[in-house]
Parts: C-alpha cells; structure tokens; sequence
C-alpha cells in the first residue's frame, strides 16, 4: 500500500511540473502592437462566435467560427474563411469570447490558425487611436522596427529604428512611421513625439 501511495505522489508531482513547464513556455515576451502587426502573416478583424469545437480526429485541436469583417493585412485569401483554428491554453491556444476581435493569423490547412502570443484583441477594448492605427496607420511603417527598452535611457541606435519603452501605457497608442527625413519616430495620433525625453 505504500508503494502504490508513493507511486501516486511521484505522477502527480510529474504531473504538475509538466503542467507548470507547459505554462511556462507560453509566456509571451511584450512587444509593441505595431510589431505583432508588421511581422504577421494575416492580420484580420472578425466576429467570433464564442463557441469552441472540438476538431474530429485532433485531441488538442478547437475552432471556433467566425465571421470575417476586414482584412487589416495580408492576402484576401482570409475573406471566404469561416473558422480559426487554436491549440488549447495550456498549449499556447486562445480563447476567444463572443465579440469582435483583431487577431493575427497564418495559413492553416484549409483554414488560418492564431496563437495567443500574437494579436489577440477584443476591437472594442480598444481606443479609437489603437482602432485606427489597426486599420491604416500600421501599414505605414512596417519599413521601421521596433525595438523594447524596460528603462531609460531608451534612444534608438538607427535611423530606421523606433525604441519601445514597455513601462509606458500611453505608448501602446503610438505609431512608429518614417518621417520627411526618412528616421523612424513616434507618433500620436498625428503629432511627433518628442524622443528627445526618453533619451536622458
């Protein structure tokens, strides 16, 4: 009897530190919305219906139907599909509401599938800057990277590059675009940002 109860101890153990490694590593590292945007295959916005099914034949394989509005960036190629597919949370998978969403997505199969460290965001969450940002201005500077600072001093080290300060919630609104004289800056919505700042 003992035996048994230790046997039972050491597979829950496994269990669980197999459970905490697979959280683990679907830690998402922060990166500016304007990034995830530019580096995705697709970027869509689209109605999901909030139900999730089960994949025949495909254990840790769900979709969930959804509705496309616009595709933000990409091939049209995502315009006749009715389902994403996702692995589950504990895989990195996402889960999704009912509601509208931007998300980022590659091609899956027959359909497009989505990770939840891509873009994953419910559109009425969002500021009307942010939402604008998703349909236009992004796109704009997708020639510029982004590259995070967690403190300062957070100076860009090239003309093509826009410093991301992760600290900052106002910068999730800004945009990194090249500017007259061909440097990539920050805007918001419209206006320069003054870099100089977050340079000392």
């Amino acid at each position: 009897m003992m035996g048994v109860t230790l046997l039972g101890v050491v597979l829950i153990f496994l269990s669980v530190g197999l459970n905490i490694q697979t959280a683990e590593s679907c830690r998402c590292a922060p990166r500016h919305p304007q990034h995830q945007f530019c580096t995705s295959e697709m970027v869509i916005l689209a109605d999901a219906t909030g139900n999730r099914l089960s994949v025949k034949g495909q254990n840790n394989l769900f979709r969930y139907k959804i509705k496309i509005i616009k595709v933000l960036k990409g091939s049209n190629y995502a315009k006749r599909i009715q389902y994403i597919y996702t692995d589950p949370q504990t895989m990195c998978g996402i889960t999704l509401d009912q509601g509208r969403y931007v998300l980022s997505v590659y091609r899956f199969k027959d359909g497009i599938r989505s990770m939840m460290c891509g873009l994953v965001k419910q559109w009425d969450l969002l500021s009307l800057t942010e939402q604008e940002n998703f349909k236009q201005t992004y796109k704009m500077g997708c020639d510029c990277t982004i590259s995070t600072c967690s403190g300062s001093p957070c100076c860009p080290q090239s003309k093509n590059e826009c410093m991301w300060e992760t600290n900052s919630p106002d910068s999730l609104e800004y945009a990194c675009l090249r500017d007259s004289d061909g440097i990539c800056s920050w805007y918001w919505p419209s206006s320069k940002v003054d870099e100089d700042a977050m340079c000392i």
